[in-house]
């Protein structure tokens, strides 16, 4: 399986990596790096105000910013004067504290800000993907496993936003190191050109590791999709699977790509724990090759060292940081990419529909020659035949004559290859799909209902239906008379894809979600393939006496012979053509 943000991402670059934070509201962005800005500065001061802390504590006689300060002393001094304070131990010690405890606030304010972006974030992505899909053409889920949509909807889409903490948090790193780097140039230009050489020495050195763990990300995007994908799968099959006994030979497959995914995993953590160790004693080594150079230095004072050793040891530390940072923004930012490929690939699959004519199926819904082929493989040629209102058509033949074929392109979930559909004369091209949609009931072979009460699954939480509706429709379904005897009745839950129901009670209760919306078209693909042949008998009859009272066409794609007792026409339907059945019964029995 190929990585579904392959074709997204720009190729793993720190440009590619820095795109991740810039992807969300611009102006909280601004905001972030106006107060990391603004939180530096306030820093800043307050460091500066260190030195003439310490001269006046090495010399309290002396007047601070005396000959022999540094620049930055002598700035900080001029500062005060122009504010009308005297540069006292009090007033500086007032100065050094209150800077820091507003760069503490403006951080705490802009990592505040950094939160709700990486919740919004997260959130953004999934909702882009489920809007991407739920606008996706039909056969954009043909081709692609639901545990890869699965996968970057929970534990990919956690991962970007982890990505994005961790640049956002590389980026207060760097501005933050770039005041100090700017407060040591003050103090010492040649000190702090050594700071900036100390920190490249350290990024140098680690590059390698952050490199290891880009790689170590991409593969556990990749193995996690595959394994989540394949999971997915099985969990849907399970029944099946562990009536044949094949979940030994399954759990051999899941093993194999698990302990790929654990040395992945080993490796980044190994890079990430390598950094950790390393960067103290470069740190130190590199500090203490500085602190010899400043000895010698023409700025070497003990204000102006104690205060650089402390400028310094920040530079550096931030820069380590920071790259540590990026490195687990690198090896997370695979996860981003491969939401993103999944949103492009879905969005670029969009279904176009058209704000066409209002559909009104007041006759018949003609395909005439109609021709469909998947790939080379032909499975209609040339076919025609009508779905009248008021009237039961079934489509019967073998598995894989293109039955179901033909209900798809009845709702336009597939566009044919030549020849038209026409709702009442008007081609279905033309027409406003959505809304010709909402006058369809579906009710697909495989059944599914989701893990909720009876109530919720046949009304899906559509706005406008009430229980009343519901129950109505449970009746017409041939439902409501096992429903009424549930312990919570409609409110009662039916497990995991209707599991606490039999067969035939989960293809009413689909039924009665079809008939809800008092659909103009009624397709039934093999609905009634669970049922008795008593009850199935019965439900035939009652869909077909609907279907004349009240003027609703109906497909059903079934091979029992109660559906050819109760058809209006039948079509058998083989390799390639439909060819029109005689029909036989007398339609009194059921028309009451």
């Amino acid at each position: 399986m190929s990585m579904a943000g392959s074709r997204g991402n720009p190729g793993g670059s720190a440009r590619s990596v820095l795109r991740l934070f810039f992807a969300t509201s611009i102006a909280r962005q601004a905001l972030v790096l106006i107060c990391l800005l603004l939180g530096g500065l306030a820093e800043g001061i307050g460091i500066a105000s260190m030195l003439p802390v310490l001269s006046l504590a090495g010399a309290p006689t002396a007047p601070a910013g005396t000959t022999g300060s540094s620049q930055l002393q002598r700035a900080v001094v001029d500062l005060l004067h122009v504010l009308g304070l005297e540069p006292t131990l009090p007033t500086l010690l007032v100065l050094v504290l209150g800077g820091l405890w507003l760069r503490a606030a403006l951080s705490l304010v802009a990592m505040n800000i950094v939160g709700i972006m990486v919740a919004e974030f997260a959130t953004g992505l999934r909702l882009s993907l489920i809007d991407a899909l739920l606008r996706a053409r039909w056969s954009h889920f043909l081709r692609h496993p639901v545990g890869r949509h699965t996968n970057a909807m929970s534990i990919e889409a956690s991962r970007a936003s982890e990505a994005y903490l961790a640049i956002a948090t590389c980026i207060t790193l760097v501005f933050q190191a770039a005041i100090f780097t700017g407060i040591a140039l003050m103090i010492s230009w040649r000190l702090s050109l050594m700071s900036l050489a100390m920190g490249g020495v350290v990024l140098l050195v680690l590059s390698g590791l952050v490199r290891v763990s880009r790689r170590a990300g991409l593969r556990q995007t990749q193995r996690t999709q595959m394994l989540i994908a394949r999971l997915n799968d099985v969990l849907l099959g399970i029944k099946a699977l562990k009536a044949m006994g094949q979940q030994d030979q399954l759990g051999a497959f899941f093993r194999t790509n698990a302990l790929r995914l654990n040395a992945a995993l080993r490796r980044q953590v190994l890079s990430r724990q390598a950094i950790q160790s390393l960067r103290e004693p470069l740190l130190a080594m590199l500090l203490g090759l500085a602190f010899l150079y400043a000895v010698d230095s023409p700025d070497a004072s003990l204000a102006n060292l104690l205060v650089m050793a402390f400028v310094l040891i920040r530079i550096v530390t931030m820069i380590a940081r920071a790259q540590e940072r990026y490195q687990e923004a690198v090896a997370a930012e695979s996860a981003y990419w491969s939401v993103r490929g999944a949103i492009d690939e879905a969005v670029g699959e969009a279904e176009t529909a058209s704000r066409g004519l209002p559909p009104r199926l007041e006759r018949a819904c003609l395909l005439r020659e109609v021709s469909f082929a998947h790939g080379d493989r032909v499975v209609l040629d040339r076919v025609s035949l009508a779905i009248e209102v008021g009237k039961v058509t079934v489509l019967t033949g073998a598995s894989g004559a293109g039955k179901t074929t033909i209900a798809d392109l009845v709702v336009g979930l597939h566009q044919p290859g030549a020849g038209e559909i026409l709702i009442d004369d008007v081609p279905l091209a033309k027409v406003d799909l959505m809304a010709w949609r909402h006058m369809v009931g579906y009710v697909p072979q495989e059944v599914t209902l989701f893990n909720d009460s009876v109530l919720a699954n046949v009304t899906l939480e559509r706005a406008g239906f009430s229980r009343d509706d519901a129950r109505d429709a449970l009746i017409q379904a041939g439902a409501w008379s096992f429903v009424s005897r549930l312990p919570l009745g409609m409110d009662t839950a039916v497990g995991e894809r209707g599991g606490l129901l039999s067969g035939g009670e989960r293809q009413r209760v689909a039924l009665a979600r079809a008939l809800l919306g008092k659909p103009r078209l009624l397709i039934l693909d093999e609905a009634t393939s669970a049922l008795d042949p008593e009850n199935e008998a019965a439900l035939c009859a009652r869909i077909a006496a609907l279907s004349h009272e009240i003027g609703l066409a109906v497909l059903a794609i079934a091979h029992q012979p109660a559906w050819l007792r109760v058809a209006d026409r039948v079509y058998l339907v083989a390799p390639g053509a439909v060819i029109e059945q005689p029909v036989a019964g007398d339609r009194q029995e059921y028309a009451s």
